[in-house]
Order: C-alpha cells, then structure tokens, then sequence
C-alpha cells in the first residue's frame, strides 16, 4: 500500500488523509498513482476518480458540465442576473460547424480581432490551470494564438484585460468555507538580466502553461521581453493568477468578506453546484464573477497547512459518495 506522500494524485492524498481521521479504509486502485481510489465505511464504498475525472460527489454531472463551459457558465450567471465579466465566444475549428448557427467560425473571430481593444484575455472553454489562458496583445498574436490552441481545443471565449484585485471563495453546501487574494506571478530585477531571462528561470510546475514575459513594475510602467527591470524591482506579470501558472495567495482565510461571501454563493446557487470555486475581481468594489470551478484543486490548503480544512471538504464529499 503506498504512502499518502508517494501517491501522485492530489486527491487522493487529501482523501486519505480524510479518511484517516473519520475512520474509514482507504485503497489506491491503482498503485502509487492515485487517481482511481476507493473508499469504505464498512459495508458501503464509494470509488472516486481524480486526474482527467472529478472525484467531487457533492456535483451532479449536469451541473459541473454547465460550470465546466465558461460560456455556457457566464450566461448561466447572465440569466441569473449574478454580475459577471463580459466575454464572446468562438470557435477555433469549422469541425461540425453544421451543428451550430453562424457568426462564431475562426473568420468570424479574426474579424472581431481586427477592430478590438487591445490588450484582450482569451481562454479555451473547457481548460483548466490556466492552460492557454493568455493576455493578448494585437490582431496578428491573435491569429497566432487561435492557430495553436486550435490543436487542444475547439472553442474559445475572449474577454476584457481586467487589471483588478483576484479573489477566490470556496463554496461548500451552502456556505463560504475559505477565501483568499490570487496573486500573480513576479520577478525581482538584478539591472542586469532582461524580463523573458528572468521569467524563464521562475520554478514551474509540470505542465504548467508558460509564463510570458510581459509585466508591470510598482509604478505601472509596462516592460516587455527584453526590457531590463531596475535592481530590486519587482515586475508583475500579466497573465492568469493560477497556482499551475505561478501565482500564490495572501490572506488565507475562514469564510469570506461579507460581499464577496454573497456573490460566490449566488453563483454557486446559480449553477446549482454544492461545491465551487469561484473566481471574483474586486475594481474598487465593483464585483464581478470571472468563473465557476466544479472540480477546484486544493493544494494552497497544503501550501498552508490547512489540513482542517481539506478533511472539511473530503468529509463532505465521502457523506455524499457513500450511500
């Protein structure tokens, strides 16, 4: 039986863990890897998947689809009347275009590119990580960017580049469990090295999307790749605030600002989901929702020793799995 350290799977480390401390047998049903395990309260058992699945019971499939759909999550909220960033899809393949009306077909997004407001915010619809979530800067990096997520992905939604204060508020039956601020990945200038020498070496996950060398130092100054940031300043960068993408978080904390609390909720209540994350900008007190995570990773819990927390959440799910 593997150790809770040697399994791969995030998960399953947390669901071990959990099932440790309410009594329950835990079994990776697939050795050291994790990402399909079973847990047992004596006679019921409950298998969960992680990794490319969702081992989340609390979520019907009919709600983590809608959440897993930016698109089809931010009207959701639209229609729910919960205020959330703009945003216009497309699709960056012609595959079963038949399926669908006009108006939304790679042409139709090079042609919103070519009179937009630059700089603009485009994701895949279903990707997570921060995995091709990217700023982009003008109509040709555009085409460039639908040229390649086109080989992951086949559709995209565009937004506004929102400079703003991050908040994320983990949702769990009803209740703002935690929040905390996102914050974005930076470099520290030596007066030497240029910015991409110095993004290039910033520690990354496996797998994490690449950073881009594009930031602002403390007086909003933009510097671009071979800019050489001044000794001692810090450069942050702009792009997704994703823990996979090198972001961090500050001020960890148990529930949630009273405003922020009833927006995720609403949010939440909205997509019909039992556990979220949801993802808020504050511009000086104007919230707005950027997303709705149904299959949230938890790791900045570990980051900062919040096992209560994590057994919390695993309590909750296995009371929902095990039936």
């Amino acid at each position: 039986m593997p150790s809770p350290e040697d399994l791969r799977s995030a998960h399953a480390r947390y669901a071990r863990r959990a099932a440790m401390a309410c009594g329950y047998a835990f079994r990776s049903l697939d050795g050291p890897d994790g990402y399909l395990f079973e847990v047992r309260d004596g006679a019921r058992k409950a298998i969960f998947a992680a990794g490319a699945g969702t081992p989340y019971a609390l979520n019907d499939a009919r709600a983590a689809a809608i959440a897993r759909d930016k698109a089809f999550c931010a009207e959701t909220l639209r229609q729910a009347g919960v205020p959330v960033l703009p945003g216009e899809k497309f699709f960056v393949t012609r595959r079963w275009a038949e399926m669908r009306s006009p108006g939304r077909e790679p042409e139709d997004a090079l042609a919103y590119a070519a009179d937009a407001d630059y700089p603009i915010f485009c994701k895949p619809l279903s990707a997570s990580n921060g995995l091709y979530a990217e700023v982009i800067e003008d109509a040709a990096a555009f085409a460039d960017y639908l040229a390649r997520v086109a080989r992951e992905h086949f559709a995209i939604l565009v937004q506004p580049y929102v400079r703003a204060v991050e908040h994320r508020v983990f949702v769990l039956n009803g209740a703002a469990l935690f929040s905390y601020r996102k914050t974005a990945p930076s470099v520290r200038g030596d007066g030497v090295s240029s910015l991409a020498a110095l993004v290039s070496a910033l520690p990354r996950e496996a797998e994490a999307p690449p950073l881009k060398p594009r930031g602002r130092d403390a007086r909003g100054r933009l510097l671009k790749a071979q800019d050489v940031p001044v000794a001692g300043d810090t450069i942050v960068l702009e792009g997704p605030a994703n823990r996979a993408a090198g972001g961090g978080a500050a001020d960890l904390r148990d529930g949630a600002e009273a405003a922020l609390a009833q927006l995720a909720l609403a949010a939440a209540a909205a997509v019909d989901l039992r556990l979220a994350a949801v993802d808020i900008f504050d511009s000086d007190g104007a919230l707005q929702v950027i997303e709705v995570n149904s299959n949230p990773m938890i790791g900045t819990l570990e980051d900062n020793d919040r096992w209560d927390l994590i057994v919390a959440i695993w309590r909750a799910n296995f009371a929902a799995a095990l039936k």
